[in-house]
C-alpha cells in the first residue's frame, strides 16, 4: 500500500483543477489567434481556442522518439538535437481533457472573468463570447486576453476584423517558408531539425498587402499540426510577418486522428477556407499558396465557388506547374511566382 499515499497526493492536487479551473503547476495552456466577427453596430462575436496540457519534459516516449529520429537524421551536433527535442515536445504531451480555463479581459479599464468550456480528449477547448468592443480596448486591431493564473502567463489574442476590408489566405510550407514538401527526406529534416527559413520577398510582400489594403488582415491555413503552432508563430513573428490568426489540423498522436496528417488536403483545405469566406462575406480576399500539393486545384474550385470575393490568386510554383492546373480561373486573376519580388507589382489598390 506504499503507492497509495502519493496516488491520493496526486488525485488531490488534480481535483481543484477540475472544479475551479486552477492551472496545475505542471500544466501549460496556449491560446491560439482568431478572428472575430461584428454582430451589429456595438457587438462583436468573439471565439477563444486554446490548449491544454502536461509538457511532460521527461517521458520516456518523448526520449525514445528522439532517440529514433537522431539515429535516422544522424545528429551529431548538440544544436541540431536541441532544435529536434523542441519541435518534438508538443507531440508526446500529456493532453488534458475535461479540463475549463478561466480568462480575464480587460475592457474600459475593468477586468472581464469568463470560464470557457471544458476541452475535449486532444486537450482543445473552444469558447464564444458575445461583447461590445470599444477602440480603447484594442491594441493594433487585437483584443488581448490572458488565463488566470497566479504565477504564469498564458496570452490570447482575438483579431477584430471588419466586415469590410482586404483578407490575405496563406499556406504556410513552401508558400512563405521553405520547407520542400517534395523531397521527403528534406521535408522531414526542414519540419524538425533545421532553423526554418523564410521564402525571399515574401515578408515584404506581406508588409506591403498591409500598407496598401484598406483593413487588411491575415489568415494562416495549412495542414500542419497545431503541435508546430508556437515554433511557427515565434518564427514569422521574428521575422517581422504580420500577425495572422492560424487555421492548423487537430491531431491526437494516440489514435486515429495522427492519419488526417497523410490525408489529402483538397477537402481539408476547402473547408477551412470556406468558414472564412462565409464569416466575412463583404470582404475581397487573395489566396496564396503553392503547387506543390493541391493549392492551385483548391482555389480554382473556390473562385468557381466565390467568384465575386476572391480578387487573386498567387501560386508559388515549386515544381515546373504549367498554366493548365489554373483552368477555369481568368488569367487576370491568378499568377505564379517564385520569389516575393515577383508580387511586389500586383500589390495594388
Amino acid at each position: 500500500m506504499m503507492w497509495a499515499a502519493p496516488l491520493m497526493l496526486f488525485a488531490l492536487n488534480k481535483a481543484p483543477n477540475f472544479l475551479t479551473g486552477k492551472i496545475a503547476n505542471d500544466e501549460r495552456v496556449v491560446f491560439f489567434p482568431t478572428a472575430a466577427t461584428q454582430i451589429n453596430e456595438t457587438h462583436w462575436s468573439i471565439p477563444i481556442h486554446g490548449w491544454i496540457f502536461e509538457p511532460e519534459i521527461d517521458s520516456v516516449k518523448r526520449k525514445a522518439l528522439i532517440k529514433a529520429l537522431g539515429k535516422m537524421f544522424q545528429l551529431k551536433d548538440t544544436e541540431t538535437k536541441s532544435i529536434l527535442r523542441q519541435r518534438l515536445m508538443p507531440f508526446a504531451v500529456d493532453n488534458q481533457s475535461l479540463q475549463y480555463v478561466r480568462i480575464t479581459i480587460v475592457k474600459s479599464g475593468q477586468q472581464l472573468i469568463h470560464r470557457l468550456p471544458r476541452s475535449a480528449k486532444d486537450g482543445h477547448f473552444f469558447g464564444n463570447l458575445t461583447m461590445p468592443i470599444e477602440v480603447e480596448d484594442l491594441q493594433d486591431c487585437k483584443l488581448h486576453y490572458k488565463a488566470i493564473d497566479s504565477e504564469r502567463y498564458f496570452p490570447g489574442r482575438v483579431h477584430i476584423i471588419p466586415p469590410t476590408g482586404v483578407s490575405i489566405i496563406s499556406d504556410i510550407d513552401d508558400t512563405v517558408k521553405i520547407t520542400n514538401y517534395l523531397n521527403k527526406k528534406e521535408f522531414y529534416k526542414n519540419t524538425f531539425i533545421r532553423d526554418f527559413k523564410a521564402v525571399p520577398g515574401m515578408k515584404d510582400v506581406f508588409l506591403k498587402c498591409r500598407s496598401q489594403y484598406d483593413n487588411c488582415a491575415f489568415h494562416f491555413v495549412s495542414a500542419s499540426p497545431y503541435q508546430l503552432f508556437e515554433e511557427l508563430s515565434s518564427f514569422f513573428e521574428a521575422e517581422g510577418f504580420p500577425l495572422a490568426t492560424y487555421h492548423l489540423k487537430r491531431i491526437r498522436v494516440k489514435d486515429k486522428t495522427l492519419l488526417q496528417l497523410f490525408a489529402d488536403p483538397f477537402e481539408y483545405k476547402i473547408g477551412q477556407i470556406e468558414r472564412i469566406l462565409h464569416k466575412y462575406p463583404q470582404r475581397k480576399f487573395i489566396l496564396i499558396g503553392d503547387s506543390g500539393e493541391k493549392d492551385p486545384e483548391v482555389y480554382v474550385e473556390l473562385c468557381k465557388r466565390y467568384p465575386e470575393q476572391i480578387e487573386k490568386i498567387w501560386i508559388r510554383n515549386v515544381n515546373d506547374a504549367d498554366a493548365s492546373r489554373m483552368d477555369g480561373v481568368d488569367e487576370a486573376k491568378w499568377r505564379y511566382f517564385s520569389t516575393g519580388s515577383d508580387l511586389m507589382k500586383e500589390i495594388k489598390r
